[in-house]
C-alpha cells in the first residue's frame, strides 16, 4: 500500500509507518516464544504452561486496550515494562527452577508483558486501517515466533535475551508513527 507522506515528513516517518507494526509483532512473537520456552524448560512442559502464557498475555492485552491505552504514559514505557517483566520471569526461573508455587508470580509477569500489545493496538488504531494494522502486526508476530525458535536452536538461551532487546532498540529508534500519516487515496477520489 502506498503512503502519502507530507513533504515535511522525514524518511524516519516513512519507515515508522511501514515497519512499526511489523517490528512490534516481531518483538511480541519473540517475547511469547521466550516466555513459553523458559517456562516449559524450568517450570513445566504441560499444556498448563501454554495456557497460562496465552491467557495471561490476552488478559494483559485486554487491560492495555481498554484502560492503559488511554493513559498519558508513553508507549516506550510499556515496552520497557514488558521487557522488565520478561527479564524478571527469566531471572526468577533461573533462581527458582521447578518451584510450582511461583505460578501466580509468573502469571502476573506474563500479564504485565501483555500490557504492551494492548496499548500498541489502542494507540495505533487511529493511524492505520484495522486490517492493515492486524495484517502487519500478525505477520511480524508469526515471524517472531519462527525466528525465536530458530535462534534458540542455533544460539541457545542467549537468543531469548538478545533478539527481543535488539528489536526493542530498533523500535525505540524508529519511533511510533503519528496520526497525520495517512494511506494514499485512490486516483479520482
Amino acid at each position: 500500500m502506498a503512503v502519502n507522506i507530507m513533504p515535511s515528513e522525514t524518511g524516519q516517518a516513512r519507515l515508522a509507518y511501514r515497519f512499526y507494526p511489523v517490528l512490534v509483532g516481531l518483538l511480541l512473537g519473540l517475547l511469547q516464544t521466550g516466555l513459553f520456552f523458559q517456562l516449559s524448560f524450568t517450570m513445566s512442559s504441560s499444556i498448563a504452561t501454554f495456557l497460562m502464557v496465552t491467557l495471561c498475555w490476552l488478559l494483559g492485552s485486554a487491560i492495555g486496550v481498554y484502560s492503559l491505552g488511554k493513559t498519558r504514559w508513553k508507549s516506550e514505557g510499556f515496552m520497557a515494562l514488558a521487557l522488565l517483566a520478561y527479564a524478571a520471569c527469566a531471572v526468577l526461573l533461573g533462581l527458582l527452577p521447578f518451584q510450582t508455587g511461583m505460578w501466580p508470580v509468573y502469571a502476573v509477569l506474563v500479564m504485565l508483558t501483555g500490557f504492551y500489545p494492548g496499548v500498541f493496538f489502542a494507540r495505533m488504531a487511529p493511524v492505520y486501517r484495522a486490517r492493515t494494522l492486524f495484517l502487519r502486526e500478525n505477520n511480524g508476530f508469526i515471524a517472531g515466533l519462527a525466528l525465536g525458535v530458530i535462534l534458540f536452536m542455533l544460539a541457545g538461551r542467549i537468543a531469548l535475551w538478545a533478539a527481543p532487546l535488539a528489536v526493542a532498540a530498533l523500535l525505540y529508534l524508529i519511533g511510533a508513527p503519528q496520526e497525520n500519516v495517512q494511506p494514499l487515496s485512490p486516483p479520482g477520489a
